[in-house]
């Protein structure tokens, strides 16, 4: 009896191998078009429900490569996950080539730019929040941090041109005009004067970039003249003064 019943047992564990290999590639082949990007295999929504993944209502068409349902970017922002803006990650080539905006002193909340200096130094030009002065305008706040400890800046642009809050004498200064032309000059309360010496200068950067078109600003103090370099929608890249590079920067 218990010779006979042996092979059958043998038998019955063959069959249950081969029928849990059948079911598993049966999934297996199922999952996989559960990553397609078609509606197909008895789904109720692309790749979800049916045979895959419930569909999350509240994340709507999330996941269909498509611009809709009131979101920002494709399947990104309203309804779905925030949308990467961070331009470091969204342009490898960001930190030559900048944004492509207008400005040379571009003031979006959360942009950072830092800079490397000789000896392992550096500092870190950073635009935290907006906030409105004593004359009712709203300015970007920056903040200086790194080798020359922490600064608070403020500054706003009109009509194209950038402006600095003398926060001491409670009056705008000019930081860059708007239409800056070579030989072009002013005075402010930390320099001498400050004199437009090129709209179209080109440097090239120890970050390895080449720039072209970059307005250069020569400030006077005591009879000494330091150079900064500006790139339309990227900003300072370059500071003569304490030799520093722009090493990193994100604009929004």
């Amino acid at each position: 009896m218990n010779n006979n019943s042996r092979p059958h047992k043998i038998i019955d564990w063959i069959g249950l191998f081969v029928l849990f290999i059948f079911i598993g590639s049966a999934f297996s082949s199922c999952e996989e078009t559960c990553y397609d990007g078609d509606l197909n295999n008895s789904e109720e929504a692309v790749d979800c429900g049916g045979p895959c993944v419930p569909c999350d209502t509240s994340m709507g068409t999330c996941f269909d490569g498509l611009q809709n349902q009131g979101e920002e970017g494709i399947d990104c922002g309203g309804p779905c996950n925030t949308c990467i803006t961070d331009t470091i990650i969204t342009n490898p080539m960001f930190l030559c080539n900048g944004t492509g905006g207008t400005s040379y002193y571009p003031l979006s909340v959360n942009s950072y730019w830092i800079y490397s200096m000789p000896s392992n130094q550096w500092f870190q030009l950073e635009i935290i929040e907006t906030t409105t002065m004593g004359n009712g305008e709203v300015y970007s706040h920056m903040v200086t941090t790194g080798a020359f400890g922490v600064v608070h800046d403020y500054f706003r642009e009109d009509a194209g041109q950038i402006l600095k809050w003398n926060t001491t004498l409670s009056v705008d200064e000019v930081y860059i005009p708007a239409n800056p032309t070579v030989g072009q000059q002013w005075i402010t309360s930390t320099s001498d004067s400050v004199v437009v010496n090129d709209v179209a200068a080109t440097i090239n950067s120890q970050n390895g970039c080449t720039y072209d078109g970059l307005l250069q600003l020569t400030s006077y103090t005591s009879g000494t003249g330091s150079n900064a370099y500006y790139k339309r929608g990227l900003g300072l890249v370059q500071l003569s003064s304490v030799s520093a590079y722009l090493d990193s920067a994100v604009v929004y």
